[in-house]
């Protein structure tokens, strides 16, 4: 009778242990899709906003309980010295926060465009 209670608790731990791994795998697979969204949107408000084609060098997504984004460093394609921070609000799929070097702020004025305009939003 002992030897099968044994037995069933190690049988229940290996099903439970099974199915939590099972778990992480999507919260990864979940979370990589995030993130590539995310990349797609940040490159897309460059190339809209700008004209520029960026490249994203790194990406971090926040914790849930802070907030619903993730933030990137980047740069101008083949210009280094011309870099950014961005984040993306994967719930509302905007930008937010974006930070630029002197170098980039030149060139975006460079293009006729006034990087700290406020947007109307039509609110």
């Amino acid at each position: 009778m002992v030897i099968l209670r044994f037995i069933r608790s190690i049988v229940l731990m290996l099903i439970m242990i099974v199915l939590l791994g099972g778990c992480q795998n999507v919260n990864k697979s979940e979370n990589e899709n995030l993130m590539q969204e995310a990349k797609n949107l940040a490159i897309q408000y460059f190339k809209d906003e700008y004209g520029l084609d960026v490249e994203i060098t790194d990406q971090e997504k926040l914790a849930e309980y802070i907030s619903p984004q993730i933030t990137m460093k980047g740069y101008v394609k083949d210009k280094p010295e011309e870099s950014f921070n961005i984040s993306v609000d994967y719930e509302d799929k905007k930008t937010t926060n974006f930070v630029m070097s002197p170098e980039l702020e030149k060139t975006i004025r460079a293009k006729g465009i006034d990087p700290f305009a406020k947007k109307d939003t039509g609110k």
